[in-house]
């Protein structure tokens, strides 16, 4: 696990809402780091408080609209494999502490595992009801302007056309729309899906890719390990227990497209920045862009990107 926990460098201050769940004794309180080569040293604005022998997460918001979005998703989300948020007050959400490691070096047991909690948010909102799409349409607006750095990327750019004209009809489902390795929890048995803030009624595909796209055989540039068999197991896991599902090679298309984009997305960066160093990032999505925008626009057969 890359995620590490330190003790903050200034005191944190608990809404006495918190206080009032997490109960009266000496607390022991840590801030969540991460240590992986993309993002070494990120420290975020997540603490872990225990007090008693008991545990709970506290996560602060720089915007009122963040926090918002969060305790609205976790309210669609009862009863699904996420953490317990028990109470929000001031500019902060206060859950239940969730034990386990992250996914950057998963078994094939673990990707079991978080396979069937996605399976259960994406069974519990099948994809094709008519749900809220505020999310939604700001997604659409933010790949309008993702399309514009790419501007001088003739073929990046026929790939990102058939990728956005797909976006304006795909089926939508309830996403996380950030489920990297690190927002699963896996404890030896069960997987839980964290960090809701950029949650909502979103492509069905996005999840799926945004999952398998960033991890590499041996974990170089995001840290993220996943082989190609893994990655394999995965997406068949997800398909095989979709209650609701388009054929198998919609499907696979679906998440050739998303993985494109994932690609295109890390990418906006040093597009738009004639400047900017092209170093190992660059160096590692944007041949992959490359080759997923060929199988795009030749209409071949999707692989597995990235491993």
């Amino acid at each position: 696990m890359s995620i590490s926990l330190k003790k903050p460098e200034k005191p944190l201050e608990i809404p006495r809402a918190f206080k009032d769940v997490i109960g009266d004794g000496e607390y022991e309180i840590a801030r969540f780091f991460d240590d992986c080569v993309y993002d070494e040293g990120k420290g975020y604005n997540t603490y872990k408080i225990t007090v008693n022998g008991r545990s709970f997460v506290l996560k602060k918001y720089a915007y009122p609209e963040d926090l918002e979005d969060e305790v609205k998703q976790y309210s669609l989300l009862k009863g699904l494999p996420v953490p317990e948020l028990l109470c929000a007050a001031e500019d902060c959400i206060l859950m239940r502490f969730v034990p386990g490691d992250d996914l950057k070096d998963p078994t094939d047991e673990s990707i079991r595992a978080f396979s069937k909690s996605l399976l259960a948010v994406m069974n519990a909102y099948p994809m094709g009801r008519g749900y809220e799409t505020a999310r939604y349409e700001r997604y659409l607006k933010r790949l309008e302007k993702r399309a514009g750095y790419l501007k001088n990327e003739p073929e990046l750019m026929r790939a990102f056309g058939l990728f956005f004209e797909r976006q304006k009809e795909i089926p939508l489902t309830l996403s996380n729309s950030d489920i990297l390795p690190i927002n699963v929890l896996y404890d030896g048995e069960r997987a839980v899906i964290i960090d809701w803030e950029f949650g909502g009624f979103m492509p069905y595909a996005l999840d799926i890719a945004r999952f398998i796209t960033h991890a590499t055989e041996n974990g170089e540039v995001t840290s993220f390990k996943m082989s190609g068999e893994q990655k394999k197991l995965f997406i068949d896991l997800v398909f095989e227990g979709l209650e609701v599902r388009p054929e198998r090679a919609v499907y696979d298309r679906d998440i050739l497209l998303a993985q494109f984009n994932e690609c295109v997305e890390i990418l906006e960066y040093y597009l738009g920045d004639e400047t900017a160093e092209r170093g190992k990032v660059f160096e590692l999505y944007y041949p992959m862009a490359e080759k997923l925008a060929d199988l795009i626009v030749r209409g071949d057969r999707p692989v597995i990107s990235g491993s």
